[in-house]
């Protein structure tokens, strides 16, 4: 039951922290749409901020970042990266998509550690206190 509160409160806290920081993406209604598109692509089912009104589904480490295998997660790994490309200060590592090698995938697992790594960095900053992190920040 926590690890679903801090799944829908990271959610929240995602998509406040990218209103305050890149609020010029916000105001005009067409970048206000394409921006929650983004947003919500980063999680399953891109089910937006009223996911409380979806079921969660049973087996969620093999969805989205959470995904056992960076085969999985990569598409939402790009997304969640090309939503801190817009942030003030992030890696210019994270600025380009993300490609598997083929050969233990050692720099797409790289790039996730330092999106995530910039992630919660960021959120303390403006925060002032630890974000809510889903499971997927457990080892980072």
């Amino acid at each position: 039951l926590l690890w679903e509160l801090y799944e829908l409160n990271f959610c929240y806290e995602l998509c406040t922290l990218n209103q305050a920081l890149v609020p010029q993406l916000w105001p005009n209604s067409l970048d206000k749409y394409m921006h929650q598109s983004l947003l919500w692509s980063i999680f399953p089912g891109g089910c937006g901020l009223s996911s409380w009104l979806v079921p969660l589904p049973r087996e969620l480490h093999d969805l989205g970042l959470t995904a056992s295998e960076m085969e999985v997660a990569l598409p939402y790994l790009n997304k969640f990266c090309q939503l801190l490309s817009a942030w003030p200060g992030v890696p210019f590592h994270l600025k380009s998509p993300i490609e598997l090698d083929g050969s233990g995938n050692q720099a797409a697992y790289e790039a996730f550690i330092l999106a995530c790594e910039f992630y919660i960095q960021t959120a303390f900053d403006y925060l002032g206190c630890q974000p809510s992190l889903p499971c997927i920040f457990t080892f980072v």
